[in-house]
């Protein structure tokens, strides 16, 4: 009987721990933005201390529920965080026609007339004020996402570097969108800012020569001229074109451990 019991609690403990991490993120809108977003706390989230913050940006494909769930599952006991804003600077054409999002004609009216990095750089920080009030989030954040994300990423680096603890960018777009690379920042900040571009070795989209890599290499080429020092690239063994979520949250929980 004991070892029964013994057992029964075990499996109740195990089951309450899987419910627990299968939680689905939860959508919500900052209280001072329309900017909507996907949140998920770790599993041992507990108010009175702080938490490192991961923004997720999506690719061009606007999955935003995807893209959170799958940082959540890669998270595992790593206790960051998580946020997926529905940004627009992310690539592509008609966006107000995208399923994905839920805005108003107002928000959208507010968007064309603001300016669309205008729109996402308020919203985040918004959603960041939000998230170190009502959850411990750390000031600055955590930044990451897979190819067209590259828009926003590079945008919100080479404006507003500060605002950062650390990017990690997948198999980045750059245009120079939402960029006057004549005026990029001063911010101290920017020099030692850690900015690492993961691609995976079978990531044919990213080989060299290809336009994204090409891309991603003129980035990388405009941050160091204009003094970000500490920007590097590492080739994934066996991995595609994915989010690498994995990947860039351990990359992410090594630089908690300084």
């Amino acid at each position: 009987m004991y070892y029964r019991s013994c057992i029964l609690l075990v499996l109740s403990c195990a089951w309450s721990l899987l419910a627990h991490a299968s939680e689905p993120p939860q959508l919500k809108t900052a209280s001072t933005h329309p900017i909507q977003f996907y949140l998920s706390l770790p599993d041992n989230w507990v108010a009175g201390k702080k938490w490192p913050v991961v923004v997720v940006i999506d690719s061009a494909e606007r999955d935003f529920l995807q893209a959170a769930t799958a940082f959540t599952h890669a998270r595992q006991q790593r206790p960051f965080i998580i946020v997926t804003p529905f940004v627009v600077t992310n690539g592509g054409a008609g966006v107000r026609g995208v399923p994905a999002y839920h805005y108003s004609d107002q928000v959208w009216d507010r968007i064309q007339n603001a300016g669309p990095f205008k729109f996402d750089m308020d919203g985040i920080t918004a959603i960041m004020r939000d998230v170190v009030k009502d959850y411990g989030g750390e000031d600055k954040y955590f930044i990451t996402g897979l190819e067209a994300a590259g828009h926003t990423i590079w945008g919100i680096l080479f404006n507003h570097p500060e605002a950062l603890r650390a990017a990690a960018i997948v198999c980045s777009n750059y245009a120079g969108r939402w960029i006057d690379e004549a005026h990029i920042s001063s911010a101290p900040e920017r020099s030692a800012l850690p900015i690492r571009n993961f691609v995976g070795t079978n990531d044919t989209l990213c080989a060299p020569g290809n336009p994204i890599y090409t891309q991603m290499q003129k980035a990388v080429t405009v941050a160091e001229a204009h003094g970000y020092k500490n920007v590097s690239l590492i080739r994934v063994e066996g991995k595609g074109h994915e989010r690498l979520a994995g990947e860039v949250l351990a990359y992410f929980a090594s630089l908690t451990q300084h």
